[in-house]
């Protein structure tokens, strides 16, 4: 089956797309032979499935118009065209290209599909509960469209970024992430993800650093609320460097991250790489993979209202077997994902999903 790719190099595309070059033989053996492109040309077309990475529209493409009737020529000209919707929340969606597509994969998605038919305020089921708490009603905001009953068949989970190259040198990521495809393809790319264990000997109780910078008042609300209950107990949280923040991290007990843009970000396996425990607002409503969310076993989550947070988080601190039972637990599931086992299951599973 031949498979080309429309991407771009943006940052998400790469931790995105890299358990595809990860497992390029292995799919190849499997059958399937991928090729990637960041411009259309007419030999794009000759495949048996394109699939279309949404960080190249957004990037080239600024207008909504532009981008359907493209996709309505992509449509013309492929056999099977499937949209890879890479937005960070499981509400930021593109359901205006169903028409277009034959399938619609989403890193996260609602547990329950029939939410989507809800129009959700700053297009993020928690912003939207962060509205009513907050009892905001002077913000303008923009909904996405709606997903139609006829069209919920078409949509399936993909993965997220953590089967990206986490825990690489940074300079040698950001370089790689700037090569071409057509160059970054002919490298052999492997997992060298590094795991921090657990000690009682660590610098920090918790910690946290992280931007301020939003729009909205209510994606902002858990920073704020975060920063807030830290300095109470003379924690500091100013941001600082990147080289800093992961030092930190690897010298604390607990590692706080809240959503942002999206439920799910680069900082939740960092922290589990630098074997601090996961701290973080409840993911119940969300499904992903691959899943390293479960509650209590490889995280802990805090209520989205934060009533349970400087509870929860006393006891953690009073229990560092408890710490690390839940570091050990994450790390081997974290290690699965990416070991030999756990690759042949991504590959299958990216078979079942393109086949469907």
């Amino acid at each position: 089956m031949r498979i080309n790719i429309l991407t771009c190099n943006n940052f998400i595309s790469y931790y995105f797309l890299y358990p595809l070059l990860v497992n390029k033989k292995r799919l190849r053996d499997m059958g399937f032979f991928i090729k990637y492109y960041e411009n259309i040309n007419d030999s794009i077309y000759d495949c048996d499935a394109i699939l279309l990475d949404s960080k190249h529209f957004s990037v080239i493409y600024r207008g909504k118009e532009d981008v359907l009737s493209l996709l309505q020529i992509i449509r013309e000209k492929c056999n099977k065209v499937i949209w890879m919707d890479l937005t960070a929340s499981t509400g930021t969606t593109h359901f205006q290209v169903m028409p277009f597509v034959d399938r619609y994969w989403k890193k996260q998605l609602l547990k329950d599909l029939s939410l989507y038919e809800n129009k959700f305020y700053g297009e993020r089921i928690y912003t939207d509960y962060y509205k009513h708490y907050l009892n905001i009603d002077n913000e303008s905001t923009y909904t996405v469209e709606p997903l139609k009953e006829d069209v919920k068949c078409k949509v399936d989970l993909s993965w997220n970024l953590g089967l990206g190259p986490h825990s690489t040198n940074i300079r040698i990521s950001n370089l790689m992430r700037l090569t071409p495809w057509n160059i970054k393809k002919k490298f052999n790319f492997k997992y060298k993800l590094k795991y921090y264990l657990p000690s009682n000997e660590r610098a920090y109780s918790i910690c946290f650093r992280g931007t301020m910078k939003y729009s909205k008042q209510a994606l902002s609300f858990q920073r704020i609320k975060i920063i807030e209950k830290l300095k109470l107990r003379g924690i500091e949280t100013e941001p600082f460097s990147y080289r800093k923040y992961l030092k930190e991290i690897k010298e604390s007990l607990i590692a706080v991250s809240p959503f942002g843009y999206g439920e799910i970000c680069y900082r939740d396996f960092e922290i589990i790489l630098a074997g601090a425990l996961l701290f973080k607002p409840s993911m119940e409503h969300l499904k992903t993979y691959p899943d390293i969310y479960v509650k209590n076993k490889t995280y802990v989550p805090f209520e989205w209202d934060f009533s349970d947070f400087d509870e929860k988080l006393d006891i953690l601190l009073n229990d560092r077997n408890l710490i690390h039972r839940i570091i050990h637990e994450v790390h081997e599931k974290y290690i699965h994902y990416t070991s030999n086992d756990g690759q042949e299951g991504f590959c299958n599973r990216f078979k079942n999903i393109l086949l469907n």
